[in-house]
């Protein structure tokens, strides 16, 4: 195959922000424990009842719980097999492109299949709380977004149609447009219920084949 031009990936801007994402629940506010919840009804001669996770009988601690899950264990899932594919397709562009044959190999056998777990994983994603369903559907439709990125590519390098590669990049465009966003979104609701969210690092650059 011949270079196709104009095959680019912009900043490493990921769902995990390529970094820790460090959370600290306020100090100043006691988490709402299962024992000091049965402890507080039971003083009150209360009963237990299963409210079925709704959101508004849920208590602050019981909010602040589900966005450290949420970071912690469900976007992480999906990081996990993000970060694999962009350090794939960073091996493979940029200063370490060689020929578009080795492109292709990669990102048949690498990037892609990594991808598609990443975008699996976040389609099992259930918000716990309402206020994480609007995060949810955000975090699928940024993932779909970059997988089609990626077929694009593919398409492209199969087809050596330069069309198609400035549709992968309009599309990589909105993928971090959408990220940038969910980040920014993230951190005041975490806010708003005393947890502290930080992204650090955004990760390397791929440059331009």
């Amino acid at each position: 195959m011949k270079k196709l031009l104009g095959l680019a990936l912009l900043t490493a801007v990921l769902l995990s922000g390529c970094g820790e994402v460090q959370i600290s629940i306020n100090k100043d506010q006691e988490p709402q424990t299962e024992e000091n919840n049965s402890k507080e009804e039971s003083n009150n001669g209360l009963s237990m009842v299963d409210d079925g996770k709704d959101g508004d009988k849920l208590t602050d601690a019981d909010k602040q719980k589900a966005i450290i899950q949420f970071i912690n264990e469900d976007i992480q899932r999906v990081a996990e097999y993000e970060v694999v594919a962009f350090e794939s397709l960073a091996s493979v562009s940029g200063v370490n492109y060689t020929d578009d044959e080795t492109l292709y190999k990669e990102l048949t056998s690498t990037t892609i299949p990594s991808y598609e777990k990443a975008l699996g994983e976040a389609e099992s994603i259930e918000g716990e709380i309402p206020e994480l369903e609007e995060m949810t559907e955000r975090i699928v439709e940024a993932t779909q977004i970059f997988y089609d990125s990626l077929l694009l590519e593919k398409q492209a390098l199969e087809e050596q149609d330069e069309g198609l590669i400035e549709e992968s990049n309009a599309k990589i465009e909105e993928y971090y447009r959408l990220v940038e966003s969910y980040h920014s979104d993230m951190k005041l609701l975490a806010e708003k219920y005393d947890v502290t969210y930080q992204v650090d690092g955004q990760g390397g650059d791929v440059d331009e084949l």
